[in-house]
């Protein structure tokens, strides 16, 4: 059971833990989407991030929608995905040699991408877990 009731507003779980705040619900949900997109990074290959996060980060309404699929083979999927997992170990004290894996091999629109979402992504899910969100 979920840490507190959920609201009449949104249309998700986690929306409805947010809907108290309607306004932060509906930004939340409007950048949540936006990153969610295909734009610098596929849809797909931050779902497999989303999901290797999900098992990191103890939300068990966000585990449930799947473990890491392991389907990614290019280069910039798997120095994208080598990352997340360094991020998960290391958090923010991340070596200079990782970073300059990324610079070397990520444009700077896809760098600020993908951090941007593991970071959102992460805010996410421990909001999930600290509210005890359930399937």
């Amino acid at each position: 059971m979920a840490l507190i009731q959920l609201s009449e507003n949104g249309t998700t779980p986690f929306q409805k833990l947010l809907g108290y705040n309607k306004d932060i619900m509906l930004s939340w949900s409007n950048l949540s989407e936006s990153l969610e997109t295909d734009n610098q990074l596929s849809s797909d290959l931050k779902e497999e991030i989303r999901s290797m996060l999900a098992q990191n980060h103890g939300c068990a309404y966000c585990k449930a929608k799947g473990q890491p699929s392991g389907k990614f083979t290019d280069e910039k999927s798997m120095i994208c995905i080598g990352f997340v997992d360094v991020y998960m170990k290391l958090a923010t004290e991340i070596p200079e040699y990782i970073l300059q894996t990324l610079n070397d091999h990520l444009t700077e629109a896809e760098m600020s991408e993908l951090i941007a979402f593991i970071t959102f992504t992460t805010c996410q899910q421990y909001f999930g877990a600290i509210m005890k969100l359930e399937v």
